[in-house]
C-alpha cells in the first residue's frame, strides 16, 4: 500500500458534512463561512519521545491526544471546533497496515469530538513518528475570550484538579469545550487560557498580555490524585502548579461575576477560584500565613541547545 491509497482509505471513511464544502481529494478543502462568526485556526506538532512515546503508548492514545489539545485550545478561546487537518511522518520502519490503524483511530477521535477531517499530508522519514494537527474553530463576531483582558481584582479560576498528568491524564482529559461556551454566555470572563505548560507558565501569559500581576493562594489550588503517584521529591504543590498538560481552564472576572456564577444552581462548571488579579506586575504565591513569595515554578519549555 503506497500513500494515495492509505490517503482514499481516509477519505472513504469520512462522512458528509455540512461544515465542508469540499474535504480530501483536492489541492485544498473549501470550508463555508457563515454571516457573524469569526473563524479561530489552532495547531500542535506532538513528537514521539516528546509527547508520546510509541513503544508504550496506544495509537488510540496518540491519535486522541493529537486532536483534543487542538480541540482545548479552541475551548480556551469560547470556540467550537468546525473542521481537522492532519499531517502525518511515519517512521520508514512502518508497515502500511500500522499507518492505517493510525489513521482509523484518528478518525474515531475526530467522531469523538465531532469534527471532520478535511485534509492534511504524509510523509515518511528516517526518524520517530510526528503528528501535526490545525483545526478550524468558530465563534459568534466579537465573542471569543483573549488573555489580554484581565483587570485588577478579578479573580482567576480553574476548571479542575492539576498536577500528575503524565500518569496518563494527559490521553484522557476531555477538552473544556462546553464550559467554556456555558461561561461566556452567562458570566463576563475577562480572559483564558487552557492549561497545557503548567498553572504558573500559563497564567503569565495572561499577565504579560493584560499588564498585570497576579496572587496566587497556595491552600486553594486543586492537588489531582495523579500526584501522589510521584516520587522525584517534588512537593505536590509544586507539581500542580508546574507539571502542565492538565488542559483545564483558566480563567478571570470580576468578583461580582464569580458570586452570581457560583449561585447559580444550573451551573455545570466545576469552578474553584485560587487567586487575584492586580495591578502590580508579577506573580506572588501566598500561603496559609499569608506569606508571600515570588513564582519562581516554570512549566514545560521546549529548549535549544546553548551555543558553544
Amino acid at each position: 500500500m503506497v500513500e494515495f491509497e492509505l490517503i482514499e482509505e481516509l477519505k472513504s471513511l469520512q462522512k458528509y458534512d455540512s461544515r465542508v464544502n469540499l474535504g480530501i481529494g483536492d489541492d485544498c478543502a473549501i470550508l463555508p463561512q457563515r454571516a457573524g462568526f469569526e473563524t479561530l485556526v489552532t495547531t500542535d506538532l506532538l513528537l514521539d519521545g516528546v509527547h508520546f512515546r510509541t513503544e508504550v503508548h496506544s495509537l488510540k492514545m496518540i491519535a486522541r491526544k493529537s486532536l483534543a489539545v487542538n480541540v482545548s485550545d479552541i475551548a480556551a478561546m469560547a470556540g467550537t471546533p468546525t473542521a481537522a487537518f492532519i499531517s502525518l511522518v511515519f517512521p520508514k520502519t512502518w508497515n502500511a497496515q500500522r499507518a492505517r490503524q493510525l489513521f482509523q483511530e484518528l478518525v474515531h477521535a475526530a467522531q469523538e469530538f465531532q469534527i471532520p477531517i478535511a485534509g492534511g499530508d504524509t510523509n515518511t522519514w528516517s526518524n520517530p513518528l510526528a503528528v501535526n494537527v490545525l483545526i478550524y474553530g468558530e465563534v459568534e463576531q466579537g465573542q471569543a475570550i483573549l488573555r489580554s483582558g484581565a483587570q485588577p481584582g478579578d479573580r482567576i479560576c480553574v476548571s479542575g484538579p492539576l498536577g500528575g498528568s503524565i500518569f496518563g491524564r494527559q490521553f484522557t482529559f476531555t477538552p473544556r469545550i462546553s464550559e467554556a461556551k456555558w461561561l461566556r454566555k452567562n458570566a463576563r470572563v475577562t480572559s483564558m487560557i487552557d492549561l497545557s505548560d503548567g498553572l504558573i507558565s500559563d497564567l503569565g501569559h495572561i499577565l504579560e498580555e493584560s499588564s498585570v500581576g497576579a496572587e496566587i493562594f497556595t491552600e486553594k489550588i486543586p492537588i489531582s490524585e495523579d500526584v501522589g503517584q510521584s516520587v522525584d521529591g517534588i512537593s505536590p504543590l509544586d507539581h500542580a502548579l508546574s507539571d502542565g498538560e492538565d488542559f483545564e481552564l483558566l480563567w478571570t472576572m470580576s468578583p461580582a461575576e464569580l458570586e452570581k456564577v457560583l449561585n447559580l444552581q444550573s451551573c455545570p462548571v466545576n469552578i474553584i477560584p485560587v487567586g487575584i488579579i492586580t495591578e502590580t506586575l508579577g506573580c506572588l504565591l501566598v500561603d496559609e500565613q499569608g506569606h508571600k513569595s515570588p513564582c519562581s515554578l516554570q512549566g514545560f519549555v521546549h529548549k535549544f541547545h546553548e551555543d558553544s
